[in-house]
């Protein structure tokens, strides 16, 4: 399992793993534009890795293929001038939850968040899929529940 930045080459594979998220979690009421998730990849892989505000990490079977990917940001907190890391969107397909992708994108994000100053990464689990299993896997890791997600359909 190789971990690396994501290029323009892997929007496509993303684009395709989005709609597999959306369609097996709560957000499959979601319209999902695959234009504007396009963009999306396309504004963080050339403008957020540049400016060293977001990244993108991609975990890559032996096959080179795409099978996990971790986007995420720094930025300095509301009420304070520190750096502070948050996930913004973090996923692994099925079969290969359990190869260690996973745990290899977290460690990426921590060591890119670090070189940035930051002080703190969190994490939100808003899916509404695996929620018990997420919660373990992040207190394994040290992480600390410091409150919840919430949704109100309108």
């Amino acid at each position: 399992m190789t971990i690396r930045y994501a290029t323009l080459e892997d929007i496509p594979t993303f684009v395709e793993l989005g709609r597999y998220f959306c369609a097996h979690t709560r957000f499959k009421d979601f319209v999902y534009d695959e234009i504007r998730i396009a963009s999306q990849f396309k504004a963080v892989i050339e403008t957020g890795h540049k400016n060293g505000t977001h990244c993108f990490f991609v975990a890559e079977d032996s096959e080179g293929r795409g099978v996990g990917g971790l986007i995420g940001c720094v930025e300095r907190h509301f009420f304070s001038d520190q750096i502070v890391a948050s996930i913004i969107h973090y996923d692994v397909i099925p079969e290969r939850r359990m190869s260690g992708a996973a745990l290899r994108l977290l460690k990426a994000f921590r060591t890119w968040a670090e070189n940035r100053g930051a002080v703190e990464l969190s994490a939100g689990v808003n899916s509404g899929d695996d929620s018990g299993k997420m919660d373990k896997f992040f207190k394994r890791l040290g992480f600390s529940p410091v409150g919840g997600n919430y949704a109100l359909k309108l």
